[in-house]
């Protein structure tokens, strides 16, 4: 039986959809259609049926999805087995995440790994938490990296705190705000988790204060609150570590500097720690020194020169020559 057609089988029945799998695997629905087919025709039986634009396992495709990752956690094994009697770590890191900051936070992480590691292929796969921690996704992984508190079996990796930021365009024509009690005078870029709008907590010393600002701009992706904010449009709820570039390029100003919430963890979880392997000690290891107080990042950081930015230097120019 073709493993690959097993992979892309178990793939397929994950998300119930081809064009999802495909997606999100970064595969052409071509091929993972292909590979179906000749499982299908190679068991002789179908193993989803349609309901509406959503697949359903067949009996039999129900059947074999248990075995299906069992053959494949075995090759995983077998192949690990092989590889830990060479002398350089190698093999496939399967990592998954949730993926609020991912360019900015996970795949600088992975870089500093690969700088070290180069011969261990990194499959990084983003999920929604109700997806990333149900029990088909964990089967299929090494281990998971994950901003929500409370997992169990979890290890801290690191922590970091939220704090309040706008643009200097938006600061200049509403106003800078002294404290928490003037933030319903002012427009903010709300965060929609899968329970809710998320609140503004902040804290000083003893005070804690929870706030939900009026806001027109709601998006429950970080990367397009901080367009917004950048934009102008309002003042954003984010960690201090996605903004620092573009803190130091002028383009956010904290508020409210002495307000943040309490540290937020950042953990991580093996799935597998009863078989501990090399290249698994070796990206805990470096996970370990990249979030210790000292460590010097030498990759590409996330942000890069975009149309936006040109765009604002081009303005500005243009300002300063009228």
């Amino acid at each position: 039986m073709n493993t690959d057609a097993l992979a892309s089988f178990v793939k397929i029945a994950e998300l119930r959809s081809l064009s999802a799998a495909a997606k999100l695997y970064g595969l052409p629905k071509s091929t993972l259609s292909l590979r179906l087919k000749q499982l299908e025709d190679d068991l002789k039986v179908a193993l989803f049926e349609r309901s509406g634009r959503v697949l359903l396992l067949t009996d039999a495709g129900q059947t074999l999805l248990g075995h299906a990752r069992q053959i494949l956690q075995g090759c995983d094994a077998a192949r690990a087995a092989v590889t830990e009697l060479s002398d350089d770590v190698t093999g496939t890191l399967r990592i998954g995440a949730t993926g609020e900051f991912g360019t900015a936070y996970y795949t600088q992480m992975l870089m500093a790994f690969r700088k070290l590691y180069p011969k261990v292929e990194i499959e990084l796969t983003f999920f929604s938490p109700h997806v990333l921690y149900a029990p088909e996704s964990l089967d299929m992984l090494d281990a998971v990296i994950s901003w929500d508190e409370g997992i169990e079996g979890g290890e801290t990796l690191s922590t970091a705190k939220f704090a309040l930021f706008a643009s200097k365009s938006y600061v200049e024509r509403a106003g800078m705000p002294r404290k928490p009690a003037d933030l319903v005078d002012h427009q903010g870029i709300v965060y929609r988790t899968s329970a809710g709008l998320q609140h503004w907590r902040l804290q000083k010393g003893t005070a804690q204060e929870s706030i939900l600002p009026r806001s027109n701009l709601i998006a429950n992706d970080y990367w397009t609150i901080k367009y917004f904010a950048v934009a102008g449009e309002g003042i954003a709820y984010l960690p201090h570590f996605f903004t620092t570039i573009e803190c130091e390029r002028g383009h956010l100003i904290p508020l409210l500097d002495t307000w943040e919430s309490a540290e937020k963890r950042v953990s991580i979880r093996i799935s597998r720690p009863h078989a501990p392997s090399r290249k698994m000690a070796a990206f805990m290891d470096v996970c370990g020194r990249y979030f210790s107080p000292g460590f010097v990042f030498t990759g590409p950081r996330y942000y890069v020169e975009t149309i936006f930015d040109a765009n604002i230097q081009k303005r500005e120019q243009k300002n300063e020559g009228t």
